[in-house]
C-alpha cells in the first residue's frame, strides 16, 4: 500500500502546482518581464498575511521556491512528490532531469539508498507518476549518463552541493570534457548549441556533465538549503540554468542574497 500524503503536505504541493502552472501560463503572455515574480504576486494576492517576493540576483527569472517543513514533517517525501508537480505543471514533459542536492555525504548516501529502493515510499511516489521509468544516479555514475536514459526516463542525480562547486578544484571533473558523454551532444539544434557556447572556450563548448545538465534545464531540489545561501552557491546554481529550484527546510532564510 502506498504511503499517503498528509493534508498539510498535499496543501503544500497544491500551492506549488498553482504557482508553477501560473508561471507556464504567463511565459506565453505578452509584456510579462518576469513570470516567476508575477506568478507569485498573483497566486498569493488573496492569501493573508501579505507575502513578498525575494528575488535572487543571479536567478532573477528562475522560480526559486522554499517549502517550510517542520523537523519530522516529511521533507523528502514531499520532494519526491514535487517531481510530479514540476513535470506536469512547469516542464509539461513526460520526463525531467533533477539535481537532488543534500548538505552532507551521509545524507546523500541515505537519499540514494531510499530512492533506489522500489519498496520505499519515496521511490514509490516517483514511480507512480513516471510509470517506473526512473534512473537514480550518484554524481560519479552521472559521468557515464547515456542519452537513451535521458530520453526515456526521469533522471535524478543525487549529490552534495559541494560536489558541484566550480570554485573547488577537487570538483572540476563536473565541468571538464568527458568522452563518455559525447553521444549525448550529437544532433543538437542551433538553439541548444548557442545555449552552451562559451566565448572563453576555443571549441565553443565542452562536452561535460555540467553542460549536459544545462542542456536539459534541470529541476533542482535542495535539502536543508538555508546553509547554502551564499553568492558562490547562487553562482553555481546559475551555471546549470535550472527551470526551477525547490528548497526544503525547517528554518528558511531570506537574510542572505
Amino acid at each position: 500500500m502506498l504511503l499517503q500524503l498528509k493534508h498539510y503536505q498535499q496543501d503544500c504541493l497544491d500551492e506549488l502546482g498553482k504557482y508553477f502552472a501560473k508561471i507556464t501560463d504567463l511565459s506565453t503572455a505578452q509584456g510579462i518581464e518576469n513570470p516567476a515574480q508575477t506568478a507569485f504576486d498573483e497566486v498569493t494576492r488573496n492569501q493573508p498575511p501579505r507575502r513578498f517576493y525575494h528575488p535572487v540576483a543571479q536567478l532573477q527569472q528562475t522560480p526559486y521556491v522554499c517549502l517550510r517543513v517542520p523537523t519530522g514533517g516529511g521533507k523528502t517525501f514531499l520532494a519526491a512528490h514535487a517531481l510530479k508537480v514540476a513535470a506536469e505543471k512547469l516542464f509539461r514533459q513526460d520526463y525531467i532531469l533533477t539535481l537532488w542536492l543534500a548538505p552532507t555525504n551521509t545524507i546523500v548516501d541515505q537519499t540514494l539508498k531510499a530512492l533506489r529502493d522500489k519498496n520505499h515510499p519515496y521511490r514509490q511516489a516517483i514511480d507512480q507518476h513516471f510509470a517506473g521509468n526512473v534512473a537514480v544516479l550518484s554524481l560519479e555514475e552521472a559521468f557515464y549518463l547515456q542519452r537513451s536514459t535521458l530520453d526515456a526516463s526521469t533522471v535524478i542525480i543525487v549529490s552534495t552541493f559541494a560536489g558541484l562547486n566550480v570554485e573547488d578544484t577537487d570538483n572540476r571533473r563536473v565541468y571538464d570534457q568527458n568522452g563518455s558523454l559525447m553521444p549525448a551532444f550529437t544532433g543538437l539544434s542551433e538553439r541548444q548549441i548557442q545555449e552552451l557556447i562559451d566565448p572563453n572556450e576555443p571549441g565553443g563548448y565542452t562536452p561535460s556533465l555540467a553542460n549536459l545538465i544545462r542542456l536539459h534545464h534541470p529541476f533542482i531540489i535542495m535539502d536543508e538549503a538555508h546553509n547554502a545561501r551564499t553568492q558562490n552557491a547562487f553562482n553555481t546554481l546559475q551555471r546549470f540554468r535550472p527551470l526551477a529550484i525547490l528548497e526544503l527546510t525547517a528554518t528558511p532564510s531570506t537574510d542572505k542574497p
